[in-house]
C-alpha cells in the first residue's frame, strides 16, 4: 500500500509539473512560434522582484483527493466511522494537493518599468529567466504577439 501511495504521489507531481507553463521572456508556446509581433524599444526604469502566484487548475486537489481516498481506504474496517474518516482523509489529500500545484507552479518574477522610445511608460511582470538579467538604464525591446507581451534585452 505504502509503495502504491509513493507512486501515486510521483506521478502527481510530474502530473502538474507538465501542466505549468513558461512565463520567462526567452521561452515562447508553440502557438506563438511564427506568429507576427510588433516590436517597440524602450529604456528600463525600474526592476524590482515579485513572486508570480502558482496555478489552481483542480489537479494537484483531485490527485490529492485520490492519493487520500486510497490511503484512507487502507485504514478503513468497512464500518462508518471508517467510511466516514476515509473520506475525511481523501478532502484533506485535496487541500493538501491544491496547496503542492501552488507551490510547483509559483515562480519568481521582475516587474519592469520601461519608458518607450514613443513617450509611453509601461509596466510588464515575467518570469526571471537564467538567460536575460535586466538593470535599470538597460535598452530593451518590448514584444507583444497580440496576447502576450514579453521584454528582452535590446541588441547593441
Amino acid at each position: 500500500m505504502a509503495h502504491m501511495i509513493r507512486a501515486l504521489m510521483l506521478v502527481s507531481t510530474l502530473v502538474l509539473a507538465g501542466c505549468a507553463t513558461s512565463l520567462k521572456g526567452d521561452v515562447y508556446s508553440r502557438d506563438e512560434a511564427r506568429a507576427m509581433g510588433t516590436v517597440q524599444y524602450g529604456t528600463i526604469n525600474e526592476v524590482r522582484p515579485v513572486i508570480i502566484e502558482g496555478t489552481q487548475t483542480g489537479a494537484g486537489a483531485a490527485a490529492g483527493a485520490a492519493i487520500g481516498g486510497i490511503a484512507g481506504s487502507g485504514v478503513s474496517s468497512g464500518s462508518r466511522e471508517s467510511r466516514i474518516g476515509a473520506i475525511l482523509i481523501g478532502a484533506a489529500g485535496a487541500v493538501i494537493g491544491n496547496k503542492a500545484e501552488d507551490a510547483l507552479t509559483k515562480s519568481q518574477g521582475l516587474e519592469m518599468v520601461v519608458s518607450l522610445d514613443a513617450g509611453r511608460v509601461i509596466s510588464l511582470v515575467q518570469a526571471v529567466s537564467a538567460v536575460d538579467e535586466f538593470v535599470p538604464g538597460q535598452r530593451v525591446k518590448v514584444i507583444g504577439t497580440g496576447k502576450n507581451t514579453r521584454v528582452s534585452p535590446a541588441a547593441e
